[in-house]
């Protein structure tokens, strides 16, 4: 046989091996760097703190009727999601830091049989790189981390988070009604409840949570103040 055919054959019977090598080490990187990590997620995917006081996401303010939805709707995407995989064991999700004991996170049970049960852990009792939004499952006395759950759900409260600013934006649209009067009922936070005195409902005047008020009337607006909302903007009323 030709030495420099043998040399060759022997050369790329090496470069495969290296290749195949190579290939395997990157794969297990992956494995254990990327697939098991729970802060490399789609950006999508993000924690938010929906019971935030001042809830802002997505630079839009969030008014207290759809922070509610937003609440009920993430418990809903939770439960499923549990009652779908209870072959992977009890589900919990961590929803925020606790306020009363340092360093510990809140985590709350996604079984609909617990009605919510919260239990609260020290961040060195749950697995390394455990976070806010990242869902567990519980091992006898030990947590681990589902990356696939934290995944699947984050996704899927993420893009109920967006359709509800959407339903919010609408809602508020149809409740600023051209020639109406509005008397101001109290606020904060850059949020105003105005009382539409052209709208009863039920024998009611009906009240919307405003967050787009011009700044320049809020900081004087006082509560029985009234404005009139005109051509698209809020004005001083004046009989």
């Amino acid at each position: 046989m030709n030495l420099d055919l043998v040399n060759n054959l022997f050369n790329n019977i090496k470069e495969n091996k290296f290749v195949q090598n190579f290939m395997k080490e990157l794969s297990n990187y992956l494995e254990n760097n990327v697939t098991n990590n729970p802060k490399i997620l789609d950006a999508d995917c993000k924690w938010n703190n929906l019971t935030s006081n001042d809830l802002t996401l997505y630079n839009q303010k969030i008014i207290t009727k759809y922070k509610n939805e937003m609440l009920i709707q993430r418990n809903n995407i939770l439960q499923n999601y549990a009652e779908n995989t209870k072959e992977d064991g009890e589900m919990y999700y961590i929803y925020n830091t606790s306020t009363n004991e340092r360093n510990s996170y809140n985590l709350c049970s996604c079984e609909a049989e617990k009605n919510n049960e919260i239990i609260t852990k020290e961040i060195k009792e749950l697995p390394e790189g455990a976070e806010l939004g990242n869902v567990l499952r519980r091992q006898g006395e030990d947590f681990i981390l589902d990356t696939e759950a934290t995944n699947t759900v984050g996704e899927e409260i993420d893009s109920m988070i967006q359709e509800k600013i959407e339903e919010q934006n609408k809602y508020l649209d149809s409740k600023r009604i051209d020639g109406h009067v509005y008397e101001v009922g109290e606020k904060y936070s850059g949020r105003i409840w105005l009382y539409d005195l052209n709208n009863n409902v039920n024998d009611e005047i009906e009240g919307i949570e405003e967050i787009e008020f011009p700044e320049n009337l809020y900081e004087n607006a006082r509560e029985g103040d009234k404005f009139i909302y005109k051509n698209g903007e809020y004005q001083k009323y004046t009989i």
